[in-house]
Order: C-alpha cells, then sequence, then structure tokens
C-alpha cells in the first residue's frame, strides 16, 4: 500500500513539532509522517490566511509554518498531485496526455484506445484531469 493511498485527503494531529520537523499521526491507522522544515526538502504546512487551518502536502519543498502546536489538526493534500500545489500539468506530454484521457471520459474517444499515462490519468477525478488538460503548453518543456 503506498502512502497516498492512506493520507489522501485526510485531517493530520501534530504529536511532536521541533525544530528540524513536524511530526503527524493519522488517527485512523497511527501512522506517522515526519515532515521536515528544511525549505529545501519535500514537505509544507501552511496556514489558510482566511481559515486558520493547517494544510500540509509531502510533495512539494516549501516552509513549515513555525508556530504549529502538538495537537492541532492538519488538513492533507491530495498527494496524488504533482509536485506544486497546482492542478497544473509539468510538460507538454504530461498536458497532451490527460488531453487524451478527458477525451475519453467525457466519451469522445474509446476508452479501450488509451495508452501509457493517459489510460492510467483517465482513472483520475474528473475534474483534476480537466485542469491538467486546460494547462497552456506556453514555457512547459517537451517531456520532465
Amino acid at each position: 500500500m503506498k502512502i497516498y493511498e492512506i493520507l489522501d485527503e485526510q485531517t493530520m494531529q501534530v504529536v511532536a513539532n521541533d525544530m528540524k520537523s513536524t511530526t503527524l499521526v493519522d488517527p485512523k491507522t497511527k501512522i506517522q509522517t515526519v515532515i521536515p522544515k528544511d525549505p529545501n526538502k519535500p514537505g509544507m504546512i501552511t496556514r489558510d490566511p482566511q481559515t486558520q487551518k493547517l494544510q500540509a502536502t509531502t510533495q512539494s519543498a516549501g516552509e513549515v509554518d513555525q508556530q504549529i502546536k502538538p495537537g492541532e489538526q492538519v488538513e492533507m493534500q491530495d498527494l496524488t498531485k504533482p509536485k506544486g500545489l497546482g492542478e497544473k500539468a509539468v510538460s507538454k506530454a504530461q498536458q497532451q496526455a490527460a488531453g487524451i484521457a478527458h477525451a475519453a471520459q467525457k466519451g469522445e474517444i474509446p476508452a479501450s484506445e488509451l495508452q501509457g499515462a493517459s489510460k492510467e490519468m483517465a482513472k483520475m477525478k474528473k475534474s483534476d484531469l480537466k485542469d491538467f488538460a486546460s494547462t497552456s503548453h506556453k514555457g512547459l518543456p517537451e517531456k520532465k
């Protein structure tokens, strides 16, 4: 079982917080996740300015809120998304594969014709796939 299958969009609790890392635990499975406080390493916890809720992703590098206290709840972001917080393709090839998969989800082309990345991407939520497919090609590398 992969960690994103367990933690996908769940709320976790802070159990430890020190100068180097923040440790979260899933209340259901008791699995712990350590988020480093090094902005160059994957793992980021931020406080939403509007709701003041803590949000975390283990995929993106970034800052960890320094005011976190043990016992606070942290909402885990969808860990199946690509690096970065947005729903944007990171290459032209990924955008094209998403477009083909999105067309299959809408019934424009038969799903049996999908291959490779498009076949896997067709399993994604329709709204997420639409966001990937609508990414502008401008500035994207051919492949990543």
